[in-house]
Order: C-alpha cells, then structure tokens, then sequence
C-alpha cells in the first residue's frame, strides 16, 4: 500500500473511531458523585437529534446539602461534529447561562472545554470505563487560570 494510501486508512480509521465513541455514549445513565462538595444522583442522556446532524446531552443533579436539602441543577448541550473528532457545541442549563462548547475525542475520552473569557470557563472530561460505565470529572478555570476540579462522578446505563 502507498504512503497515501496508509494515511487516508489512518484518517478514516480516526475518524470512525471519534464518531463511534459519541455512538458509545447514546443512551439513558444514573450515576452518583460529589459536585461542589455535595453528593449528588445524577442522570443523563446522549441521543443523536435533528436527522442526526447533532448529539444532544440532557443531564440533571440532584445535589444534597449540609443541611439535608436537595438543589436540582439542569442543562442540555448539544454537540455538532466539526472535524476529525472534533465539536463544536452549546450549554444551556437552569442558572440562565448559555456557553459555547469547544471538544475532542481521543480513545474512550471526549474532553468539552466550555465557557468564554467574559463567562465562567471550565472542562468537563466524559471517559468510558473498562466495565461499561462512564466517569465524568468537572474542572473550573480559578482566576489565576489553572484548572481546579469541582466535581467527581462515576455513571451506569441505566436500564
């Protein structure tokens, strides 16, 4: 095989490999974690929308304070393919704010940095784990720049 031929395999390889993990992540899953130093149950949902041209992510938690009291925090985002595992994408969730969505998918992990300058930015980091659950780790941007993580949860596919 030429060299072109090699690197049009490789090309068609990745690019059916990055597509194939938003493929892995369809469906209904509950998970349970710490987000802002509370526990949480949490669920979401990843299905393709609108003739498939987008993934949707529905996720909702339900987050217990020191004082026993639920906080219920919601957001959808949807992730439009634009690249060799690359997306582009947009947050909305239950504080009113709307981030755009800059991700990649290397291996089992798809990386979602999120927010602007003018806006809280942050990364959330979705990884499929070897027994077909997902782990999903939350950063924020501190104010120095650095990454600090905000929330740990670990999800099974829910029935």
């Amino acid at each position: 095989m030429s060299l072109f031929g090699v690197c049009v395999s490789a090309l068609v390889l990745t690019l059916a490999s990055s597509e194939a993990l938003l493929d892995r992540f369809t469906g209904d899953w509950k998970g349970e974690g710490r987000v802002l130093g509370m526990e949480s149950r949490l669920t979401m949902r990843w299905e393709p929308v609108l003739d498939g041209r987008f993934v949707k992510l529905s996720f909702r938690n339900e987050m217990r304070n020191a004082s026993a009291e639920t906080q219920v925090f919601e957001g959808h985002a949807y992730y439009k393919p634009d690249g060799i595992g690359h997306y582009r994408g947009t947050w909305f969730d239950s504080s009113g704010a709307l981030r755009p969505i800059e991700a990649s998918a290397e291996g089992d992990a798809l990386t979602s940095d999120w927010g602007t300058a003018e806006t809280e930015r942050g990364r959330t980091v979705y990884r499929l784990t070897d027994d077909g659950g997902m782990e999903v780790t939350d950063f924020v941007h501190t104010k120095d720049g650095p990454l600090r993580p905000f929330g740990q949860s670990r999800f099974k596919r829910a029935p």
